[in-house]
């Protein structure tokens, strides 16, 4: 049986589950951060991040590489 393939907008990083669906199956280990529906910030993390080290960490080496241009053009 075929697989089937879903094409997504341009645009369609505007909405939260777009992104999140796109994303599965690709990452072994995921933080994800944002704004609930209610306005409040929220965090998950799979169990493979040990402690609040492994997490600072991903998101310190992210900043640096967002600061440095490693992403420009990547994240809308």
């Amino acid at each position: 049986m075929a697989e089937v393939v879903k094409f997504y907008p341009a645009d369609a990083a505007k909405n939260a589950d777009n992104v999140l669906e796109q994303a599965i199956g690709v990452y072994d280990q995921v933080i994800i951060l944002g704004w609930d529906k209610d306005g409040n910030l929220d965090a998950r993390a799979t169990l493979g991040m040990k402690d609040g080290g492994d997490v600072l960490w991903l998101l310190e080496t992210f900043k640096h590489k967002l600061l440095s241009g490693d992403y420009m053009g990547d994240i809308e």
